[in-house]
């Protein structure tokens, strides 16, 4: 009897040719790179809280988006707790 089992997903065309380039490069099989990140996706999805995992794709209304792309043009300057953070001395 047979350790391994088939499992079929849907990918997009693109995420396909990552694949295949990945796997040609490194010169890995399809397979153990598949299965190697499902285990790792599993893991992490088991000890991490749920929000820590943030989605790979957020959908914003204009005005949002907007106010997104104003922040990013002309950030604020850091406030003092958030210097405090990035030095490791936070709570």
């Amino acid at each position: 009897m047979s350790d391994q089992s088939q499992i079929s997903a849907t990918v997009s065309v693109a995420t396909k040719e990552k694949l295949d380039r990945f796997t040609e490069s490194h010169g890995l099989k399809k397979n153990f790179v598949v299965e190697q990140a499902l285990l790792y996706f599993m893991e992490a999805r088991r000890e991490l809280p749920d929000d820590a995992l943030i989605p790979t794709r957020l959908v914003l209304d204009d005005r949002v988006f907007d106010r997104v792309v104003k922040l990013l043009d002309s950030p604020p300057a850091p406030t003092q707790a958030l210097r405090e953070l990035m030095r490791g001395q936070g709570r």
